[in-house]
């Protein structure tokens, strides 16, 4: 009987250890984070879901133009976002490049054509957070009582210091432009592969951008043209546009949507198969970029 007990004993302290082992190796591989109050929770995705290892996350993250200060200030939501294992929840912050400190730019003076990138901070405990933007994507300066940073997005300003208008939704950018605002190419009659870029609209933070793109072009006879875009050097050929020309005095035009992968340089390659000899060629425009956050 005796016997029995003991290992009834060791049977439960064995199952506490591998218990307190398990939660443990957890802890260490931040599987776990601590909320603001205190309270241990499971990381989330962006989907809702809980996600074990997943200590970068966020739900509903939303980064848009400020309605009342369109060109110099952005807002940020989301109903959570960890920012350096902190769990915040409900965030409601700006960011104006105007002012300086929390809510502001980090350091220095307002630059013009300038990637600023917009980060969501906050105190030690998470009890209070901010918006900030900076020129550094990695290495913002921190403003004082702020230790923790989460990098969520990225603005443009442009050459007047105005920021471009744009709504960000996850990691999915699109521009508020209209068409023909922010373009890359105009009339290109290149009949080889060129090279094009796109690091005015795409932050370096960046592969991969959103393009419409089209064929607008004038031909004295019947004629197949087709253009074609590329990652430079790549061996695929990642985009085709085709259109069939008639000998008539208007501009015809063949118009696509696209999603193309840049080079570290933010550029793509382009060529038409022939020059139009009556006017036009090849039309790129920005819509959009993924950003790697």
């Amino acid at each position: 009987m005796a016997r029995k007990i003991l290992d009834g004993m060791f049977a439960g302290a064995g199952f506490i250890i591998v218990v307190a082992l398990a939660f443990a190796i957890a802890w260490a591989g931040d599987v776990f984070t601590v909320d603001k109050d205190g309270t241990l929770k499971f990381a989330v995705s962006d989907a809702g879901k809980i996600t074990v290892g997943a200590t970068e996350s966020y739900v509903n993250l939303v980064i848009q133009n400020n309605s009342g200060a369109a060109t110099n200030k952005v807002d940020i939501t989301a109903d959570v976002l960890t920012v350096d294992g902190i769990r915040l929840e409900s965030v409601n912050v700006s960011a104006d490049i105007t002012a300086a400190g929390a809510g502001g730019r980090d350091a220095g003076s307002e630059a013009a054509n300038m990637w600023y990138y917009v980060f969501v901070i906050a105190n030690n405990d998470g009890t209070s957070w901010n918006g900030l933007l900076s020129t550094s994507s990695t290495s913002p300066t921190m403003p004082s009582g702020f230790t923790k940073k989460r990098r969520v997005g990225t603005v443009r300003n442009d050459g007047s210091s105005n920021f471009l208008q744009f709504v960000q939704e996850g990691s999915k950018v699109r521009y508020s432009a209209p068409g023909g605002t922010n373009d890359i190419l105009v009339a290109g009659q290149a009949t080889s592969f060129t090279a094009i870029s796109a690091a005015a609209f795409v932050p370096p933070t960046s592969r991969a951008v959103a393009l419409a793109w089209n064929m607008t072009l004038g031909h004295n006879a019947v004629s197949v043209f087709w253009a074609q875009t590329r990652k430079p050097s790549a061996a695929a050929i990642t985009s085709h546009l085709q259109m069939l020309s008639s000998p008539i005095n208007n501009l015809l035009t063949e118009a696509s949507y696209m999603e193309q992968i840049l080079d570290d340089s933010r550029q793509l390659e382009y060529y038409i198969s022939a020059v139009p000899s009556a006017g036009g060629g090849v039309y790129i425009n920005v819509l959009g970029y993924f950003d790697r956050m």
